[in-house]
Formats: C-alpha cells, structure tokens, sequence
C-alpha cells in the first residue's frame, strides 16, 4: 500500500530552476563560436560545466520530490525516492510515534527546498534521526528503530497508523534486513567508492586546470618554443606554440581511456583498476610538469 507525502511545491520549483539552467546552458554555448580568446573560451567552458552540472542537481531534486513515497507491505515499511529506498522490516521498528509528541525540537542538517527535507537532526528523546518528509515535525511520524529515528510525512497519517498495526500480525513474505537499496546504475559497487571517485575527480581536474592554463597563458608565451634538446642542453626541435594543445588533448584521452577500462574490469580486478586510473592521474602530473618546463 503506498501513501504519498504532503505535497509541497519542490518538485515543481527544482523542475523550473532546471529548466532555467538548461536555458542558460543552451545561451553559453552559443556564446563560445563568437570568442576569439582562448582564455575567455575556457572560462566559457568552466561556466557551461558548471551550470550543466547545477542543471542536473536541479533536474535530480525534482525527480526526488516526484517520487517520495511511502509504501507498506507484509514485510515492512519501504521509503522511497529518486533512484533509491530504505527498506525497514517490521521487527526492527519499535513504534511509530506523531511528531507532535516531542517536548524538545530536534535539530535539522540537511537541504530543504520548498518543504522537502532530506537530512539528519538529533533528538532528545529518540537521539539521531533521519528526515525524509515534506511537512513540519508536529504533522510527521517518527518510525523508531534501536539504531535510528526516521521522520516521515504520509498525507493521511492516521491511515498510515492504522494500515501499520493491521499488518503486524501478518507474517512477512520475504525477509527484509535494514538497509539502503538503488537502482540501477546507482547499484553498481562503483558508484559508492569513494577512492575511485577520488581518482576519477582530481584527474579531471588536473586535466581541465592544465587546458585553463595553457589558454591562459598562450597571449604572452612566444610564437615559437624549443620542444626537444640535445644531450648538451641545447633546443634542437622548435615548434608552434599551438603543439602545446596536443598535451593536455592527449592527457584527456588517456585520462577517458583508462576511466572506462577501469570501469568495465572494477568488479572482477578492483585492484588493475585502481591502477588504470592512478596512471591516468600520475600521467596528468608528468604532463603538467612537462609543460610547466616548456613554458616557464
């Protein structure tokens, strides 16, 4: 049996800041042919990425709102939302209380968008608590567990608490453990490695910052630089200062390379592809290291 939370306006006000975004995108992009600049292109570039990856934020909340629920079966009580739920069995949830209960207002760490909070608090009678509602504590339930307090919103909370206790009594049809469940690609093991991410992260950043450089640097380095010296020291290959791009083009391609052939190997090498991507990192050092030398 599902029961939907109070409506709130997040949906549609992340919806629209979405679609917003999505316009501004589309206006930046449209910007970057009429530049003659690198170093305002790059900027441009920065500016587009950024506004995408806000986009997305956006798009991701509203699908959130869209999708919170609260369902109830034999087994027990599954919140959900976006691309996720948290399954709690009947056992392990000792009672359900109203909000309204509480003599002390417990604090609130989280994002609350026009009504919906998704976060953490503390309560003095229940100690942590977890928020996945839409309305004020006094008209949600607390669904309490030895290890944690959940703060959630069905728009009839009384027939919540009453389809609740009718299916105590009911045996469960599948054993449900507390725990966090995704869909897919969010289930994938990779999605949750932090050390990959890590690797993933700073080479993207490594690579984006070199190209930043060399676009903001290239007005004032010279028409044509020495790219090779002899066993003396002396420059023996000159080049366009243009042939500096190939660098950071290059280390973007080892970098997207190795991303996905770490990727496709991750569940059964872990290891191989921690290696893939650490090379991938340790070649956007050499790279800047190489063109710090040619340029400096």
């Amino acid at each position: 049996m599902n029961f939907q939370p109070y409506p709130t306006r997040s949906g549609f006000v992340s919806l629209g800041f979405g679609l917003l975004t999505c316009a501004a995108a589309i206006f930046l992009i449209n910007l970057l042919p009429l530049q003659t600049n690198l170093a305002d292109i790059f900027k441009l570039l920065v500016g587009v990425l950024m506004v995408v990856g806000v986009m997305g934020l956006a798009f991701y909340w509203a699908f959130v709102a869209f999708k919170l629920q609260y369902h109830l079966n034999r087994n027990g009580l599954a919140i959900r939302w976006g691309m996720a739920q948290l399954l709690l069995p009947f056992e392990a949830i000792s009672e359900i209380v109203p909000g309204s209960t509480l003599e002390t207002l417990p604090t609130f760490r989280g994002v609350n968008v026009a009504g919906l909070r998704f976060g953490w608090g503390q309560s003095a009678e229940y100690g942590p608590l977890k928020y996945f509602a839409t309305a004020p504590l006094a008209e949600s339930l607390l669904v309490i567990t030895p290890q944690q307090t959940y703060v959630i919103s069905p728009h009839q909370p009384h027939h919540f608490l009453t389809a609740w206790q009718a299916r105590q009594s009911i045996g469960p049809t599948q054993n449900w453990t507390v725990g966090l469940r995704r869909s897919w690609p969010f289930n994938y093991p990779l999605m949750t490695d932090s050390l990959a991410w890590w690797f993933f992260g700073l080479g993207a950043i490594a690579c984006l910052a070199l190209l930043g450089y060399l676009a903001i640097t290239f007005t004032e380095l010279p028409r044509s630089l020495p790219i090779h010296f002899n066993a003396f020291g002396v420059p023996d290959r000159i080049a366009d200062k243009s042939a500096l791009f190939t660098l950071p083009l290059a280390g973007a391609a080892i970098f997207i390379i190795n991303a996905a052939l770490g990727g496709l190997i991750y569940r059964w090498e872990k290891v191989a592809a921690y290696i893939l991507w650490g090379s991938a990192l340790a070649m956007q050092i050499f790279l800047w290291g190489a063109v710090l030398t040619l340029t400096l």
